[in-house]
């Protein structure tokens, strides 16, 4: 099995039954997930299921990268204060 990040957006099954389209767009909601398959397709098919009856608005998306790898492969800036601290070493007497 790999892993396969899924990506989209998605209206919940109690809100795809609106008449109006703004009433059903209005709780579009974001969905990302790790999802462990063995291809691209179940991964599609696994995100699908835990939509519980919802339906995708935008997506899915499936990546082999997760969005903190294609962040760093771009090498865009890190936000101060989320860089890695270096422990100091000690020295014992």
């Amino acid at each position: 099995m790999e892993t396969y990040w899924v990506e989209g957006l998605f209206i919940p099954a109690k809100m795809k039954n609106k008449k109006t389209v703004t009433g059903g767009l209005s709780k579009v909601e974001p969905f990302a997930k790790t999802i462990w398959a063995n291809s691209e397709a179940e991964a599609v098919r696994l995100a699908t299921d835990e939509l519980a009856g919802g339906q995708w608005v935008e997506g899915p998306i499936v990546n082999r990268q997760s969005e903190e790898q294609r962040m760093r492969a771009m090498n865009a800036p890190e936000l101060p204060g989320m860089d890695v601290v270096k422990k100091r070493k000690t020295k014992n007497d």
